[in-house]
């Protein structure tokens, strides 16, 4: 018995290594090369412009749509412009041809694996719904009393993507904002290119705040303005906004009567500079204030400088007759970017703003009656016996050689306390 059950191994083990021989005969005689997805083709051409779909739409002045019949047989043509690859772009792709840009709403949080920028796309209209949000228009599926993102399951019986991405056109430049209205409607949700801008709170504010999608104003040459507008799921959300003078491609937008652009990433953004870590480029020495460069004039009490374990400033007591001018000395800002001013003050008897103002000049005569000064709001409340932090953002205008700060009080009623005067800047 023990012998047939020996004999039966051996047949079973030697049926095994047939069997592995053969597998590997059949294996080694084939060509094994890794599956390649077959490249995207459409059967059929474009049969209307976008510009021509655009104008089947009337903007509203609430958000509105016009659905586009079943069997229409509407069909266009257009290269991606956007990605969500960083988070910028939240559940659509916008589309262009050599007439016009739309936006496609799509339920998906990952589209640029599918739709990757510079795809070319046939889009059948038919039974979509053709609206705007905020006055931009956009295409979708009507469901639920409102325009809605086409469902991802369902974007193969509209969207059909075609060949390898690599098309476009290019952006459109522009030097100058016109107001929203005044904006062609086919230009919105197209690649522009914006040409001498910069941020107005370039090396100060990051992209977005943690919390909110977050506008900020772009300045262009001619003073026009654009609102940059990011979300704070963007991948560079954090990182902060460049400085100097640049381009910057994105798509133009609108929200209602604000005009905006949106990026796909920072290399969007051509010809700025990094911003470096900020430095305190001002700040005062109060133990020898008046031996530095600063002076005062005027009539009542005299300004004096105050330093210890509790307090280390300036301070004025009142009088009857009081109208006194504290002037700083020349400040070298002439490089140093994006400059903020910023100080502490505290009036005991309570704030008055008619009494107790801030100023600063770059023209200084060496008389205070003789300079035109502009005014720094302050924005301590009327009344205000507690400490008030203040805080501005130098204009442009400011970064020269001969910046000075001048505080005046005529007031009978309240001393003024004045600390932590300083400025900061990106220096380079």
């Amino acid at each position: 018995m023990w012998g047939s059950t020996k004999r039966k191994k051996i047949i079973n083990m030697k049926k095994i290594a047939i069997i592995v021989i053969a597998l590997a005969a059949i294996l080694t005689g084939c060509n094994l090369e890794p599956d390649v997805a077959p490249m995207p083709s459409f059967v059929g051409e474009a049969n209307t412009t976008i510009a021509e779909l655009l104008a089947m739409h009337t903007i509203g002045s609430e958000d509105s749509y016009d659905s586009i019949p079943v069997g229409s047989n509407i069909i266009i043509c257009g290269y991606v412009t956007t990605s969500d690859e960083w988070g910028n772009n939240y559940k659509y792709i916008n589309i262009e041809d050599e007439t016009g840009g739309i936006q496609i709403k799509i339920d998906n949080k990952a589209l640029y694996h599918k739709y990757s920028l510079g795809q070319k796309l046939y889009v059948k209209c038919d039974g979509l719904v053709l609206g705007d949000y905020r006055k931009l228009p956009q295409l979708g599926l009507w469901a639920n009393g409102s325009m809605q993102a086409i469902p991802s399951f369902k974007t193969y019986l509209y969207i059909f993507p075609d060949g390898a991405p690599m098309g476009g056109f290019n952006p459109i430049d522009m030097t100058t904002i016109p107001a929203a209205n005044n904006i062609p409607e086919t230009d919105y949700n197209r690649r522009v290119r914006l040409i001498g801008a910069t941020f107005v709170e370039g090396g100060i504010a990051t992209f977005a705040d943690p919390n909110a999608a977050t506008s900020h104003d772009i300045k262009m040459a001619d003073g026009s303005t654009i609102t940059l507008r990011t979300s704070n799921y963007a991948t560079f959300a954090n990182e902060t906004l460049p400085i100097g003078t640049g381009e910057i491609t994105g798509i133009l937008t609108r929200y209602n009567n604000y005009v905006q652009i949106v990026i796909n990433n920072p290399g969007d953004l051509v010809g700025f500079s990094i911003p470096v870590e900020r430095q305190t480029v001002f700040s005062v020495n109060y133990a020898n204030a008046f031996n530095e460069g600063w002076s005062q004039t005027g009539t009542g009490n005299e300004w004096q400088t105050m330093v210890n374990s509790s307090f280390s400033g300036f301070y004025i007591t009142p009088a009857a007759n009081q109208d006194k001018y504290l002037v700083s000395p020349a400040i070298f800002l002439d490089n140093t970017d994006s400059p903020e001013l910023s100080f502490m003050h505290r009036a005991p008897q309570g704030f008055d703003p008619d009494a107790l103002k801030c100023f600063y000049t770059t023209n200084y005569t060496g008389d205070v009656h003789t300079t035109q000064w502009i005014p720094l709001p302050l924005t301590a409340s009327n009344g205000l016996t507690t400490s008030a932090n203040e805080y501005f953002i130098l204009p442009e205008s400011a970064q020269t050689s001969n910046f000075r700060l001048m505080f005046h009080t005529t007031s009978a009623t309240s001393a003024w306390y004045l600390s932590d005067i300083k400025i900061t800047g990106l220096v380079h």
